[in-house]
């Protein structure tokens, strides 16, 4: 794990100029319906502001009295910032023209519950906001991790529904434990990726 000081301004650049990207498809030419346009859009610009804000309060502002007078705003955002990871994603579904797009906007509770396992020890790293800031490298190799975790979820997943999924009386109910087990997998993944690339430093 890299220290506040080794953090990388070229993330910081690489990720708000996607994000303002983003916002101009988005302005320019709006794919969902007038209602989740506007949700969209205010992300992108909650993201513009947000990302940089948190990004540099964990990489400059390691002790002293301002820290702890940001303390409420660093926890909010980093909070928001999984909400605006999750719309975001959306937005790229929706563009994709995937059905999973409805899937996450109809079921935002649930979804977004089992999304927090796939944002706190993946994209958090990926956007370089967490606690400790994680090298590119040993990010792709959590990504590594992640997705064998995910193959191993999926195919305990599967086993799952085989034995249990006819006592579930709704089908969604036996799509959101199959998809909970493929991001818990992933999830723990990622950390167990993490912690062996910690270890060897």
């Amino acid at each position: 794990m890299g220290k506040g000081s080794d953090r990388s301004l070229i993330r910081l650049i690489v990720w708000e100029g996607l994000a303002f990207a983003g916002f101009l498809q988005i302005h320019f030419h709006p794919f969902a319906n007038e209602i989740w346009d506007l949700n969209f859009r205010y992300n992108a610009l909650f993201f513009l502001v947000a990302y940089p804000f948190l990004y540099v309060y964990r990489w400059k502002l390691d002790d002293g009295c301002l820290r702890l007078a940001l303390w409420p705003f660093g926890f909010l955002f980093g909070w928001l910032l999984c909400v605006s990871s999750y719309l975001w994603i959306a937005y790229l579904l929706l563009l994709l023209r995937s059905h999973f797009f409805y899937s996450m906007i109809d079921h935002p509770g649930s979804l977004g519950f089992l999304f927090i396992f796939l944002y706190f020890p993946i994209l958090q790293p990926l956007l370089g906001v967490g606690q400790r800031y994680t090298s590119v490298l040993t990010v792709l190799k959590s990504l590594l991790w992640a997705g064998v975790g995910g193959v191993l979820g999926y195919s305990l997943g599967f086993w799952v529904d085989s034995r249990f999924g006819h006592s579930l009386s709704q089908e969604g109910l036996r799509f959101l434990v199959w998809l909970g087990l493929i991001l818990f997998g992933a999830a723990l993944g990622a950390v167990l990726g993490q912690r062996a690339s910690s270890d060897k430093k």
